[in-house]
């Protein structure tokens, strides 16, 4: 990953890929007992508990910035600890992540489903006139690196169909969204006491 100033998330990294628990949001059996789901989980919520809302904001817009998918994992779900105000202010930026390319676009789509009350209007859109994700330029293998292996058109494509499962209600990227909503109705995934029920 580049060395872009994460702000307060900075420490989320500590010599481990804390980042991949969030990949599925679920505990495996064979999970490593120095960084799991539940140590990623407590780790977001000692940052977001110790900082104020505007660092974590601040920290969410520089996640976000990162041409790496690792930090956009990071930055969709630490919205949750902001007030709803707040995270739907950071809407736009979402779709914004997703026309530059992201690897988790499944995962911001799934969260873009729960906090944009225009979702099912903007992806029907989507649906209808095409959806184009725009790389900026880089080398091949640090485009593999931070953005998977994928090119535009395979980019592209997985915003549609990631886009077509959530509207038909189907539990898209291998349950994502429903693990999500597990976690927060379960209170294992701590949300700002502010937002209405998931």
């Amino acid at each position: 990953m580049s060395e872009l100033d994460f702000g307060i998330f900075k420490e989320f990294w500590n010599g481990h890929p804390n980042h991949l628990p969030l990949m599925g949001l679920h505990n495996d059996n064979d999970e490593p007992k120095e960084w799991n789901l539940n140590k990623s989980l407590e780790r977001l919520d000692l940052i977001c508990d110790n900082n104020s809302e505007e660092l974590i904001i601040k920290g969410i817009h520089n996640l976000l910035r990162n041409e790496n998918w690792r930090p956009h994992l990071v930055g969709i779900l630490a919205s949750f600890k902001i007030s709803p105000e707040e995270q739907k202010k950071l809407i736009p930026n979402f779709w914004a992540r997703l026309e530059k390319g992201s690897w988790i676009s499944p995962q911001i789509l799934s969260v873009l489903s729960i906090i944009d009350v225009e979702f099912e209007l903007k992806g029907k859109g989507i649906l209808d006139n095409g959806f184009r994700v725009s790389y900026s330029p880089m080398e091949m293998i640090e485009h593999h690196s931070a953005r998977g292996p994928e090119g535009s058109k395979g980019a592209s494509e997985k915003v549609i169909n990631s886009i077509n499962a959530l509207l038909e209600n189907k539990d898209d990227d291998f349950g994502w969204k429903g693990n999500l909503t597990q976690l927060i109705k379960s209170k294992r995934f701590k949300i700002n006491t502010k937002h209405y029920e998931v």
